[in-house]
């Protein structure tokens, strides 16, 4: 007799009290589901920096963060590596940020392709986010794969650029105008 796993889905809310309640640490919740996220390490936190330099060059009007919770959804709550807040939207100091606030998302993936590159990806479409680039700086890879025109499940228009290292040589303004 084989034994079916069951998947228990949760809210954000549950989700935020049982993190609070349990003390949980390097976790997202995407559409219900609890992932535990890797610990991140010296090339992913310098890239996460190189990042933060650029977009704030290149959103002087907007907020750039790096830290912090998102709100996709009811059962999704994620913490991008960096992303950019409409510099006209009002934050509430003690609540998530809004997806419909974010008008870019990074996500800085050294072990993390198939996570951030799945169900993270898809829920970021879902949700109609405008941008999303996800980085792999491994110097085998090196490269920021753009998704842009959200459709469904996924994006309509995927570019992959060569960043170098670490994004040594990512130049956010020039991406954004190509």
């Amino acid at each position: 007799m084989s034994v079916r796993q069951a998947i228990h889905r949760m809210t954000v809310d549950e989700y935020i009290r049982t993190v609070h309640d349990l003390g949980w640490t390097s976790t997202e919740l995407i559409e219900g589901v609890v992932y535990d996220v890797t610990p991140e390490f010296d090339r992913h936190a310098g890239t996460v920096m190189t990042v933060l330099h650029q977009l704030e060059d290149a959103f002087p009007h907007d907020v750039v963060r790096v830290v912090g919770s998102v709100q996709v959804s009811s059962t999704t709550i994620m913490d991008p590596d960096a992303y950019v807040i409409d510099g006209t939207f009002p934050r509430h100091p003690d609540r998530p940020i809004p997806i419909g606030a974010v008008k870019l998302v990074v996500e800085v993936s050294v072990t993390t392709q198939l996570h951030d590159g799945g169900p993270k990806l898809a829920a970021y479409a879902q949700a109609a986010v405008p941008e999303v680039w996800l980085i792999d700086p491994r110097p085998e890879a090196a490269t920021l794969t753009r998704h842009r025109h959200p459709s469904g499940n996924g994006y309509r228009t995927i570019d992959t650029i060569a960043i170098g290292e670490n994004a040594s040589h990512l130049d956010a303004t020039e991406v954004l105008s190509s």
